[in-house]
Parts: C-alpha cells; sequence; structure tokens
C-alpha cells in the first residue's frame, strides 16, 4: 500500500494575527493534524531546566537554528510527526518563523508545500495581544513591544516576501480565510 501525497500548509504572520485560531479550526473541521513544535520546544527546555515562556522558548529555537541550519523542525518535529501517521494527508505547520524554514520544508519530499502568510494592521495586532495578556495568557506576559522586538517576530514579519498566499486577518472572516487555504 502506497502512502497518500502529503499536503503541508505552513503557517507565519506576526504575533497575534490568529495563527494559533486558524489551526484549531483547520484541524477540528478539515482533518488537518499539526506539527507541534512548541511542545517539542517545551519538552527540550524541560530537560534543560529552562524557563517555558515565550523568551526562553524563542531563545531555544534560535540555539536549534543555528546548530542545525533551521533543519530541527523539519527533522526532528515533522518528518517523526508525519512518519508516525504515513495515512494523513493533510498536515498543518503553525509557526514557521524564518525564510530558511521554509526553504527546507519546500525541499521536503514527498510533500505538497503551501505557505500561508497572515497579516493585519499593527493596531489590530497590538489590540488582539493585549487582550490575551490581560485574560492572563502564560505566553504573554511581556508587554507587546518587547515581545515584538525579538529577531523571531522581525523575521516571522518578513515571510510575507516568500509566501504562496498572504491573507489580511482583518479583512476576513477565519472561515474565509480557511476557505482560501483549503482550496488553494
Amino acid at each position: 500500500m502506497t502512502d497518500s501525497p502529503k499536503r503541508l500548509v505552513l503557517l507565519s504572520g506576526p504575533l497575534a494575527v490568529g495563527k494559533t485560531t486558524l489551526r484549531e479550526r483547520l484541524v477540528s473541521e478539515h482533518g488537518f493534524e499539526y506539527v507541534r513544535s512548541s511542545r517539542f520546544l517545551m519538552e527540550m527546555a524541560r530537560r534543560e531546566n529552562l524557563l517555558i515562556d515565550r523568551r526562553s522558548l524563542q531563545e531555544l529555537g534560535d540555539r536549534l537554528d543555528r546548530e542545525t541550519d533551521y533543519r530541527w523542525i523539519v527533522d526532528d518535529v515533522a518528518k517523526p510527526s508525519m512518519d508516525a501517521l504515513p495515512s494523513q494527508d493533510r498536515w498543518l505547520v503553525d509557526a514557521v518563523r524564518k525564510a530558511r524554514q521554509v526553504e527546507h520544508f519546500r525541499r521536503m519530499a514527498p510533500a505538497t508545500v503551501r505557505h500561508v502568510h497572515l497579516t493585519a494592521p499593527e493596531v489590530v495586532l497590538r489590540d488582539r495581544y493585549e487582550k490575551r495578556r490581560l485574560e492572563g495568557n502564560d505566553k504573554d506576559s511581556a508587554p507587546y513591544d518587547e515581545a515584538i522586538a525579538h529577531d523571531n517576530e522581525r523575521a516571522a514579519r518578513s515571510l510575507i516576501e516568500v509566501a504562496d498566499l498572504v491573507l489580511d486577518m482583518s479583512e476576513m472572516t477565519v472561515g474565509e480565510a480557511i476557505d482560501l487555504i483549503v482550496s488553494h
């Protein structure tokens, strides 16, 4: 029996744009499985006795990027996940942050890779982030300006230039975005 061809959607975009919400709906309503890079980083941080907050996880990811030429998310997270579920044909990575990661994913075989970048005006992103922070989201404890100053955030925003599809999440509903992603 041969496995069906894998379809892999890479999501990128700034903090608070809606990547997690989109991921949750693609998984629950459209049969996607997702690559759990955050879980991988959290487990590694626990083993290394590191803090599990946004900044520490970003720094751990940066270290892995340097050590593996940005391949860790493909080799250590995506491929093992996809190999563990060979009949699953729809996959999602909800947080690519660097152009080199996207390059490595695009070379992944056998998979058709589509990179979708989400965007929204800065005022919308700031409001969404501050709302989450006030609600006590543990990952969002730093003030917005501090959170977006990290190199990963700047790199994620720049991925708009290499995306196959760019969606302004202030101009469409999550459902409309999902329809475009699934049809793309």
